[in-house]
């Protein structure tokens, strides 16, 4: 599955989730476990060099991987920091894409430093058929 596909997976799966804590462990505790339950590996606290790290990758099984994305909460909001460690995340060469986890929509640019943002917003349509 190519990153675009991919991404959009994982934020159709984040937003369809429910979300009983708010706090960025939970949130990405229940990520990481939605997205192990539809079958994509994932790995917490990816280490990207340094002090970087990546708070969750996904990607499709061995033998299908062609790509992986960056899970990253900003429950708090997109701002210039957060823009900065995006930047820094996105020049790994293991992130094909970015998907950012908000409470809210998010208004984001369409990539970083070539490569493709994407938002979700946790439990947007938790319960909805």
């Amino acid at each position: 599955m190519h990153a675009e596909l991919l991404a959009q997976r994982v934020v159709e799966l984040i937003e369809g989730a429910a979300f009983p804590h708010l706090d960025p462990a939970s949130v990405m505790t229940v990520i990481a476990l939605v997205l192990a339950g539809a079958g994509l590996v994932t790995v917490r606290d990816y280490a990207l060099g340094g002090d970087e790290h990546l708070p969750l990758l996904v990607a499709e099984p061995f033998p299908r991987v062609e790509a992986s994305i960056g899970v990253v909460p900003v429950l708090g909001g997109v701002t210039e920091a957060v823009l900065r460690q995006l930047s820094r995340q996105a020049q790994h060469p293991a992130v094909d894409s970015l998907v950012v986890v908000g409470v809210a929509p998010e208004l984001l640019p369409r990539q970083i430093d070539g490569v493709p943002l994407r938002a979700a917003v946790v439990g947007a349509r938790a319960g909805s058929a």
